[in-house]
């Protein structure tokens, strides 16, 4: 048995789910018919792990799937199956982020809203590897910075790789911009890769200027991940000082997909945004 949450997993728990609930059975009574741990029952239910063919055979003769559920259920389970996505140099980063890199590693469009730093997916090396610095006194293991910075740039690939990048759609706040993490020269290599990144067609930026009216949430930043397919809903990601959190339930997604829409809207184009940045970094530079 495959243990460790992925999307894939997600899936297919969330389809088998409701079958179970239309059977009558309780995960604890399939176990029994089943012989198997009620554990493994339930961890497939809620996609933290997936269980050998022949005990999901089992389990889903048990509750009664139709031939059509059975079909479906199966194709589920191979793509679970073949699921071997790989998270480098992030092996001592927290779960949670590693579950939101595995979505995000599935993910087609990114919107972020960054009000404090910049989206790690546009970072330079140089300004992760000063964010990292100054963010030490929270770290325990010596090396933590180095592998951090390595995982930043692996990840980055998603959106420098020619063969379906990933859309990322960033709304960064104007303080962000002008906070000064590292040096001035580490932000003016910064901005000079933010006014590079808006050149590519799978790059957006938008800045949330100093004076634009209060819009969404003004701490921590905000992640929103699209999927390929037509059936599968949004996900969102929030982080903050304290920890991070992978957003699931449709309703809070939405609302945080409304409040970011509104944001977007109320920015200054991706046009004027670009001749901010510049303007930014001509302040930087002529200090």
């Amino acid at each position: 048995m495959a243990i460790g949450t992925t999307r894939s997993k997600r899936r297919l728990g969330k389809y088998i789910t409701p079958i179970l609930k239309r059977s009558g059975l309780s995960p604890d009574d399939v176990a029994r018919e089943v012989r198997c741990s009620k554990q493994s029952v339930y961890r497939l239910m809620s996609g933290d792990s997936l269980p050998r063919l022949p005990l999901l055979l089992a389990i889903i003769g048990a509750i009664g799937a139709t031939d059509d559920e059975r079909a479906k259920t199966l194709d589920l389970w191979d793509i679970a199956d073949a699921d071997k996505t790989v998270v480098q140099f992030a092996d001592e980063l927290p779960d949670r982020y590693m579950r939101f890199r595995l979505d995000e590693a599935d993910a087609v469009r990114e919107r972020t809203l960054d009000r404090v730093i910049m989206p790690g997916l546009l970072q330079t090396i140089a300004y992760a590897a000063a964010l990292n610095q100054g963010t030490r006194q929270l770290l325990r293991r010596d090396g933590w910075e180095e592998r951090a910075v390595s995982e930043r740039r692996d990840r980055q690939e998603m959106v420098l790789r020619k063969k379906n990048p990933l859309h990322v759609h960033a709304l960064i706040d104007e303080a962000a911009l002008r906070r000064i993490i590292g040096n001035r020269e580490v932000m003016i290599d910064q901005l000079d890769h933010l006014i590079e990144m808006t050149r590519m067609p799978n790059v957006t930026i938008q800045v949330l200027p100093l004076d634009l009216r209060a819009h969404g949430p003004y701490s921590g930043t905000m992640t929103l991940l699209s999927y390929p397919e037509s059936d599968e809903p949004d996900s969102g990601y929030m982080e903050s000082m304290v920890g991070c959190e992978t957003v699931g339930d449709e309703a809070i997604v939405a609302a945080l997909s409304s409040a970011w829409e509104d944001i977007a809207a109320a920015a200054p184009s991706p046009q004027r945004s670009v001749k901010i940045l510049k303007a930014i970094r001509g302040e930087l530079v002529g200090r």
